[in-house]
């Protein structure tokens, strides 16, 4: 479906007045309903928030794999043993029972190109790249982004806290080596001084 340049500012301006009276109490299915009244789908939204909220817009279902938050705020893989108007429970591969509130609760995925942390041998929490799932084996198998893969049980694997937390601590890297490389250059122009001086 192609938008005429009118059609995709009515449509941008929408979403920005969506995006305004978005508040954590908002109702999501009249939020999809609105974006569906001016043209996108209701696929193209829920995925928008999945990406954009973390959020599983519909309940899980009895069976199915998921990521639930545990107590040390990561999220580890657990299969749903039952929802209810109390929350998700949920049993971890780990092997304990908890239950969890619908928005501690993520979708078990595993596509290809997907993001998870591991603990790489020799690095310790790694955010990894997935290749491959066998479900039948609970094996998860993940590239480092330096060109080694290696299989992982499901159950060692896991989710940041939140995307917002995982991009405060990458910009925060981001600083902190900026600084190093701005003192490691004032640190050589010093020492290039004060060889020249000594001469």
């Amino acid at each position: 479906m192609a938008l005429t340049d009118q059609e995709l500012r009515e449509v941008l301006a929408r979403a920005e007045e969506i995006q305004r009276s978005l508040h954590p109490d908002t109702d999501l299915p009249a939020l999809i309903a609105a974006a569906e009244e001016v043209g996108i789908s209701r696929q193209a939204m829920e995925r928008a928030l999945r990406e954009r909220m973390d959020l599983a817009l519909t309940p899980p279902a009895v069976g199915s794999l998921v990521f639930a938050r545990s107590a040390n705020d990561k999220f580890y893989a657990a299969e749903v043993i039952a929802v209810g108007a109390d929350g998700v429970r949920v049993r971890y591969l780990r092997g304990s029972e908890h239950v969890v509130e619908p928005d501690q609760v993520r979708p078990a995925s595993l596509i290809p190109g997907e993001r998870i942390i591991v603990d790489w041998p020799w690095w310790g929490p790694w955010t990894c790249s997935v290749i491959s799932f066998d479900a039948a084996r609970e094996r998860v198998k993940v590239s480092d982004g330096w060109g080694s893969t290696r299989s992982f049980p499901l159950a060692e694997v896991w989710l940041p806290a939140s995307r917002k937390a995982d991009e405060r601590g990458r910009n925060r890297r981001r600083v902190y080596a900026t600084l190093l490389g701005v003192g490691a250059v004032l640190g050589a122009l010093l020492g290039a001084a004060a060889t020249l001086l000594l001469k």
